[in-house]
């Protein structure tokens, strides 16, 4: 991966909320013309929006590189505003209230072990996200929930099982595939204020 820097996170930060106010105002996703080269390559990303009690008011992204970095991140941005099924719909004039973080990603690479326990070895928390596989659905955790929560790799595990929709022990039992990834993460400290890269671990 590329490094980014806090500039850079600003930069999609600010992309980010002109993209739900622009959506807020015309149901259309921002086009943003002759964008910095280096926002145009393949990269997955997600949006997170939190008011200022740092409560989630929603979360959602595009954890492939399918598409552009700068075009996921006006997606994700959108979807995380007003179509997480988690939360009601931000309200438009709200967008410059609340507080934007950023995530860019790596590609997710699948984590092949010869038994489940073997999981706890190869997940580190802080530096690694986490996808979760099985049957019936499959779940998402950015590197930065389990630090947020507290939680240790078995927690982290465990709770990117029930975020799949699966037993919450199923990775013990070896029903999941498991997929690690990277991300920079980029947040606000006070909206539209100083951004500062939240996890320092890559």
């Amino acid at each position: 991966m590329s490094g980014w820097t806090v500039e850079d996170g600003k930069y999609l930060i600010d992309v980010a909320r002109e993209a739900i106010k622009y959506y807020g105002r015309t149901k259309k996703y921002l086009q943003v013309i002759n964008p910095p080269e280096k926002y145009m390559v393949k990269a997955g990303a997600f949006v997170t929006i939190k008011n200022r009690q740092k409560e989630l008011l929603g979360c959602i992204g595009r954890p492939y590189p399918s598409g552009t970095l700068i075009n996921n991140v006006i997606e994700s941005a959108v979807d995380a505003a007003y179509f997480d099924p988690r939360f009601p719909p931000l309200d438009p004039k709200e967008a410059d209230n609340v507080l934007i973080e950023i995530s860019i990603l790596t590609t997710p690479e699948e984590v092949v072990v010869k038994r489940p326990e073997d999981y706890l070895k190869e997940i580190k928390v802080g530096r690694d996200g986490i996808i979760v596989e099985w049957a019936l659905g499959s779940g998402l955790l950015l590197p930065q929930v389990p630090v947020e929560e507290g939680w240790n790799v078995e927690e982290f595990l465990s709770y990117g099982c029930l975020k799949a929709g699966a037993d919450r022990n199923l990775w013990r039992r070896g029903g999941i595939r498991l997929y690690r990834f990277r991300a920079y993460v980029f947040g606000e400290k006070e909206p539209r204020g100083e951004v500062e890269q939240v996890n320092l671990e890559l």
